[in-house]
């Protein structure tokens, strides 16, 4: 797959994570600028995520049956008129309006651009690799966003959010347009080849994908969730300001892109489930230790906890992303439209219940979400043995040109 046409993609999933996080530095410019007031400012983060959410699913199924490459153009053509709509608008309800094409672009942009870099891996191995650095990339912008947002408020003003987004996306489409994808409409198969595209549809195989997106669920729901408790903990009962939390929260974020792309490494070495496995185990050890560290005295323990909660999560989420794309390869748009889904609905509720169970001790909810996460990592090893012995079973391979039968590739677990 040309370089310029991964970073093309890449830098689509990465506008989608910066608008999450970037817009929220801004939202006090903005409510004093458009008297937005508190529902004025849920609703600019509200209409992006939930459209973003709603849409996911059928944005992926739609680039199974039309083209992923279509859905993508699209996304970003969409995401530019919202960018540009949202930097000008003049009203608060104008900028909400605006944010919600946002969230159409992004729905489209997200889908898509995982699902084209599924389908043009020519195997599993340079699958995980693609999916490992979409991640890694897409991860920069979780770190960047608060960062950059802050200083371009400083700087110009809270409508430079969105004219960051402009010369990005007119970038990353250049080579979208000009490379195309691989077909996404299988060509004629005879009868063994169709034989072995309906055991890719499989019970086993939707089963396989439903178990990733409970497990992209649940990361997305101790994560967020538990960002939320320690953003509080770092205001509230450290007496932080806002900027000194964002600083502090850094150690949690800034290693997932470089482990991200590591895990893609992991990966073809142990499988995608044993992968996710592991990261599940250091994350939930990571949010073991933040349970014991987060009321003590000092910061320095609790950020040593954060960092390994980062490498946890930053090994976990490429390789339970692939685990999802592996299992219905042969409908890459609607395994990345129903993993996406499940890691932003995961992520809504972790929010929400964290938020209602804020009399818990912080501490006993993080590890209580630590020990989640190692639970999960049980059910990814039987995964991975169940994957193990049906591999003995004669199959006929699709993948590529010169198909072999009665083999199946270590890492298509």
């Amino acid at each position: 797959m040309p370089r310029m046409l991964v970073l093309g993609l890449c830098a689509g999933y990465f506008l989608v994570l910066l608008d999450v996080t970037v817009v929220n530095v801004a939202l006090p410019q903005i409510n004093s600028d458009l008297q937005a007031g508190q529902s004025g400012m849920a609703g600019v983060v509200n209409a992006y995520t939930i459209v973003l959410a709603a849409l996911l699913l059928p944005f992926g199924a739609i680039g199974d049956r039309w083209g992923h490459r279509r859905v993508v153009v699209f996304g970003f053509l969409c995401f530019f008129v919202g960018s540009l709509a949202c930097s000008l608008s003049p009203t608060i309800t104008l900028l909400i309006a605006s944010r919600a094409v946002q969230g159409v672009g992004a729905a489209a942009t997200m889908a898509g651009t995982l699902a084209m870099l599924s389908e043009s891996a020519v195997d599993d191995r340079e699958r995980s690799k693609l999916v490992g650095l979409w991640a890694a990339l897409g991860g920069i912008a979780l770190p960047l966003g608060p960062v950059l947002g802050g200083l371009l408020v400083d700087v110009d003003n809270w409508r430079a959010v969105f004219w960051l987004n402009l010369p990005v996306i007119l970038l990353a489409l250049v080579p979208i347009v000009v490379h195309s994808s691989r077909p996404t409409s299988p060509a004629p198969r005879d009868d063994q080849s169709s034989a072995a595209g309906l055991s890719e549809s499989s019970n086993p195989s939707r089963a396989r994908l439903a178990i990733a997106c409970i497990i992209a669920g649940l990361l997305n729901f101790c994560v967020l969730g538990s960002l939320f408790l320690l953003t509080q903990n770092f205001q509230d009962v450290r007496g932080l300001s806002p900027f000194q939390a964002g600083l502090a929260t850094l150690p949690a974020l800034l290693p997932l892109p470089f482990f991200g792309a590591l895990s893609g490494t992991i990966s073809n070495r142990l499988g995608v489930w044993m992968t996710s496995a592991l990261g599940l185990i250091v994350s939930g050890l990571g949010l073991g230790l933040m349970g014991l560290t987060v009321s003590a005295e000092s910061i320095w323990a609790l950020s040593i906890a954060l960092v390994v909660w980062a490498i946890g999560v930053g090994i976990l989420m490429p390789a339970i992303v692939a685990a999802a794309m592996h299992a219905l390869p042969q409908k890459p748009g609607f395994a990345s439209g129903a993993g996406s889904t499940a890691r932003n609905l995961g992520g809504a509720a972790g929010v929400a219940v964290f938020a209602a169970l804020h009399d818990v001790e912080t501490g006993v909810l993080m590890a209580a979400a630590g020990g989640a996460m190692v639970a999960a990592a049980v059910v990814c090893v039987r995964v991975h043995r169940q994957r193990g012995q049906s591999s003995t079973r004669p199959l006929t391979s699709t993948r590529g040109s010169g198909s072999v039968a009665g083999t199946r590739s270590p890492l298509s677990d």
